[in-house]
């Protein structure tokens, strides 16, 4: 059994994912939907999207595993708040040009890709 404190902390995490991916104004509703859209297995209601923002529960590891990828962050983050550096770590300039590349529209992306093409030398 989960102690509060991990649902907690875990609840922080996933609302900071969440921000991060551009998922914040979203429903409860809209974010059960794209989590079932890529999760194999048993689908979610917009209650149990609930129960995590607000530390109740904790996902099991599967669920982690598809949150992990729909909000493009590690499973061992979400889960236990363990970031894992390595040579490919971002720089703080990467993470904040990724974190505004991925609040932005489709069109948009296709656009900035379009421009960093373009500056390739």
């Amino acid at each position: 059994m989960e102690s509060r404190n991990a649902k907690f902390e875990f609840s922080l995490r996933l609302k900071q994912s969440l921000e991060d991916a551009g998922f914040a104004g979203l429903s409860l509703s809209s974010i059960a939907t794209k989590f079932n859209l890529r999760h194999p297995n048993k689908p979610i209601t917009p209650q149990t999207v609930h129960n995590w923002l607000i530390g109740v529960s904790i996902p099991t590891d599967d669920k982690i595993d598809t949150l992990a990828k729909l909000l493009h962050t590690s499973p061992e983050w979400l889960r236990y708040g363990i970031i894992h550096f390595t040579e490919n770590t971002l720089s703080p300039e990467e993470q904040q040009v990724l974190t505004y590349f991925r609040k932005i529209t489709p069109a948009k992306k296709q656009a900035v890709l379009g421009i960093l093409k373009a500056l390739q030398v």
